[in-house]
């Protein structure tokens, strides 16, 4: 009976230990995605944080900083919430 509480408290601790790794990795490799992103488009990646459905890109051009949100699929392709960085920066400097 003992050694089954062992063995079973092995296998929950190292499940908590196994799904807490992964997400820490999905969190990091979309992270990665976003920077790749902004040094493609030749903004300034300033952090980006997870959430649990998407992910928000900190960035800056130009002296303006602003936020996009996004989600990535399998391959860790980047699908915009609603507008771009590209398009939020275009929106933000038609507003000044």
């Amino acid at each position: 009976m003992k050694i089954l509480s062992i063995i079973i408290l092995t296998i929950l601790v190292g499940g908590f230990i196994f799904f807490r790794s992964w997400d820490y990795l999905i969190k990091h490799k979309n992270r990665q995605a976003g920077k790749k992103y902004c040094e493609e488009k030749g903004l300034t990646f300033l952090s980006a944080k997870s959430y649990e459905l998407h992910t928000r890109l900190y960035f800056e051009k130009d002296g303006i900083k602003n936020w996009a949100n996004y989600e990535t699929d399998r391959n860790y392709n980047i699908t915009w919430k609603k507008e771009t960085p590209i398009e939020k920066l275009e929106l933000k400097k038609n507003k000044e």
